[in-house]
């Protein structure tokens, strides 16, 4: 009967594909903007986290200056190292001094990078992916050569491997590039913790102290032990990257409503297709009710048409989600022009439970949207409908619904 029943359905489908490829697209464009948005800042998130775990490496804390590393950012005084080096409860601590600088590229581009100064014998330990490595027959010793910098893969990009012109206290510099570094995310120059100090007017200053603890040793215990100064904070290693997702939360939301928007407008075109549909095939559905389609296999029929648009708009939509995600990460970087992730240069993270989550989310806007057209399919009366009477013997809403509705709409705004 179900059979027979699709067989009469297949016309009035046929006869007007573009209201179905409408409400089709509509889901599409929804899912796909929706998904598109949490993928764009789900795979900035994971490049901002990589480029911070290659940067600060693997401490289990980290005492920072209150302020933030710019050029206004004084730092602690120093002598604050050699008191907690000298914690029995620390294995080990890798002084960093960390400004934010501007460097001058051979075509006068102006080029924004962080200057990490640090121990090269003591980051190892730490941070890896920080150890400066001198280029193939440079010397032992340029790693701790006030005059020598290395450059990661990014800033190598944008600067070369010629000298670099940097901007320091005392104006323009040229520092020789010694070698590499393999820090990841925006371009960053790592040098001698001493040269960095004197070339940024810092000479006795630190931005931060990372901390290797002794196994076993209580974090919260050893940061109370420690009893530091004003002006001087304990952060978690993963700080930076909740402080991160947190900037960028209000746009991220904003976006994705505005998604939803355009998701549950192609709810509506599902429910004025399925209705027009259910509307036209009246007759059809009275006979066979006569013949012995039950009302609930009539709901089920119309709920099952509309599944069938949802779950073509969604895997559509992913597809074209996925192909926006994509080109916004190659045109217009992990923040869409917000500036929450300036510098990095984030590739496509395919997340399988953001593409099951809008794809689910596609087929339930779909069947929400057919849900009213088959409840009217249902309530269908087949002697009436033979007779002409249409859907007049389905139910009507009461007619405190729409103004109740709209007060609702109002208070929500």
């Amino acid at each position: 009967m179900k059979a027979l029943l699709s067989a009469l359905s297949w016309p009035e489908w046929r006869a007007h594909p573009w209201r179905q490829l409408m409400a089709l697209l509509a889901v599409a464009l929804g899912v796909a903007l929706g998904f598109s948005v949490q993928l764009i800042n789900a795979s900035a998130l994971d490049e901002f986290g990589a480029a911070v775990r290659s940067v600060s490496g693997t401490p289990d804390l980290q005492l920072r200056a209150a302020e933030a590393p710019a050029f206004g950012g004084a730092g602690f005084d120093e002598t604050l190292y050699a008191r907690v080096a000298a914690q029995p409860q620390v294995e080990v601590a890798s002084p960093v001094v960390e400004v934010s600088a501007v460097a001058r590229a051979a075509g006068g581009e102006r080029v924004p990078l962080r200057v990490l100064g640090v121990d090269a014998f003591a980051v190892v330990q730490i941070a890896p992916d920080l150890v400066p490595r001198p280029r193939e027959g440079a010397a032992a010793t340029s790693v701790i050569d006030p005059q020598a910098v290395f450059l990661n893969a990014a800033a190598r990009e944008r600067l070369g491997d010629g000298p670099l012109t940097l901007l320091a206290a005392q104006g323009e510099v040229s520092l020789r590039v010694a070698g590499s570094t393999a820090a990841a995310g925006a371009p960053t120059v790592v040098m001698d913790l001493a040269g960095a100090q004197a070339l940024f007017g810092r000479l006795g200053r630190l931005q931060r102290i990372d901390l290797r603890l002794q196994p076993g040793a209580d974090a919260q215990a050893v940061a109370q032990a420690l009893q530091l100064p004003a002006g001087v904070r304990v952060a978690r290693p993963d700080e930076g990257q909740a402080r991160m997702a947190s900037l960028s939360r209000a746009y991220r939301v904003n976006l994705t409503v505005l998604a939803l928007v355009a998701l549950f407008t192609g709810g509506f075109l599902v429910f004025s297709v399925m209705a027009l549909s259910v509307a036209r095939r009246v007759p059809q559905f009275a006979l066979l009710g006569v013949l012995g389609l039950s009302a609930r296999e009539r709901l089920q029929l119309v709920l099952a048409e509309g599944a069938l648009l949802g779950a073509a708009g969604s895997v559509l939509g992913l597809l074209l989600g996925a192909a926006l995600a994509a080109a916004a990460l190659r045109w217009l970087g992990g923040d869409l022009g917000g500036g929450y992730f300036q510098g990095l240069a984030p590739r496509l993270h395919w997340r399988a439970d953001l593409a099951l989550l809008y794809g689910a989310l596609g087929v339930a806007v779909a069947l929400l949207g057919a849900w009213v057209p088959a409840r009217q399919a249902q309530a269908l009366a087949p002697a009436q409908a033979l007779k002409g009477l249409g859907l007049e013997g389905g139910r009507h809403a009461p007619a405190w619904l729409g103004p109740a509705l709209l007060l609702a709409a109002t208070g929500l705004s």
